[in-house]
């Protein structure tokens, strides 16, 4: 996965559905399940690892410890994002707590 590939999120699915734009680059298929018209947008589908929900489990638990509360989807998202070194692009501001503990993750928050 090349190093400006973008993961996208699924407010930008959505955003890019209603805009009638084409996206390039990747999605989750946590992303899928909560956005199935995704499917349309012809992106690449990242199946998370063990890997991805193993980190998931530790950026949970700092989190936790941060005070910050983030669902469970987009702490695998992170993961993937951080675990493949894509740039996440979401709408999504409580990304910016992951990032305070987790520096190399890269955000896109429009």
């Amino acid at each position: 996965m090349g190093e400006d590939a973008i993961l996208y999120d699924t407010n930008e699915m959505i955003k890019a559905m209603k805009e009638g734009r084409k996206l390039k680059g990747f999605t989750t298929i946590i992303n899928l399940i909560e956005f199935p018209k995704g499917v349309m947008l012809d992106l690449s589908i990242i199946v998370p690892s063990l890997r991805d929900y193993a980190l998931a489990l530790e950026i949970s638990q700092k989190m936790v410890e941060n005070g910050s509360l983030i669902p469970t989807s987009d702490l695998i998202i992170a993961a993937v994002a951080l675990n493949n070194n894509l740039t996440l692009k979401t709408g999504d501001k409580h990304f910016l707590a992951i990032k305070k503990s987790y520096p190399s993750i890269k955000l896109e928050i429009g």
